[in-house]
């Protein structure tokens, strides 16, 4: 998750309340130092909640990486440490470029928020049961949906993306109730979602896709949307 996503770009936060990353700053740093053998320390869960944002770099920036990731999937899983090498460089390349155009989130960077609106409220509702990766997953899957609503993703591109984070163990939805997740509910998971600092003048800044590799800010999704992509990734 660090290698791959949140050591790139200065940010620094703390949750406050129960609340993810509310408070903070940015402060570049000079030198982001990467040993790849750690990530033989990590289990299986944890490194694969790391992947999902790298899948959102792919789905918000560069189709070809993404397809990329589907076609190396084996490598990846096993970690391969070239196949490793290349994502973890082609990821951070793609937040890099990002930030050094927008590096106080003014505009672009917003994008990197793919998956994260709804995500951070899932990531809540859980009671942080859930990794952050996992929580990323099942946003992003709520936020194609919602671009295939309204229009821009095709049917097929849609589920292309849900199957997509499902085919390296990332969860699409919500787990159901038991004894260590609680029930998830639509309209909590909304009210959490518009408590989350992702906002603009009252609204939230949303990030949809045009097509898998482009993704645009919308700030004009109503909560009757908003509780449409969220019932799409409540388990049944």
């Amino acid at each position: 998750l660090s290698q791959c996503d949140s050591s790139i770009g200065g940010k620094t936060a703390v949750d406050f309340r129960g609340y993810k990353n509310m408070i903070g700053a940015f402060y570049m740093p000079k030198l982001v130092y990467m040993n790849m053998r750690t990530l033989d320390t990590l289990d299986g869960r944890q490194f694969i909640s790391g992947f999902a944002e790298v899948m959102k770099h792919g789905l918000i920036k560069d189709e070809g990486y993404y397809f990329w990731l589907l076609e190396n999937k084996a490598g990846i899983l096993a970690k391969d440490p070239d196949i490793l090498c290349s994502m973890i460089r082609k990821s951070c390349m793609i937040k890099r470029e990002v930030v050094e155009r927008d590096p106080e989130e003014k505009g672009e960077r917003a994008l990197l928020n793919f998956g994260h609106s709804i995500g951070h409220a899932v990531e809540k509702a859980s009671g942080f049961t859930l990794l952050h990766g996992e929580c990323v997953a099942i946003g992003a899957v709520a936020a194609a949906f919602l671009s295939f609503k309204r229009g821009h993703l095709k049917e097929e591109e849609y589920a292309r993306i849900k199957d997509g984070f499902s085919s390296f163990g990332l969860p699409v939805s919500c787990p159901a109730s038991d004894d260590d997740h609680p029930s998830f509910d639509a309209d909590e998971l909304l009210r959490l979602t518009h408590s989350d600092k992702k906002r603009a003048g009252g609204r939230i800044r949303f990030i949809l896709l045009h097509r898998i590799g482009d993704a645009f800010i919308d700030e004009s999704l109503t909560d009757d949307e908003l509780l449409c992509g969220i019932r799409e990734v409540i388990s049944r």
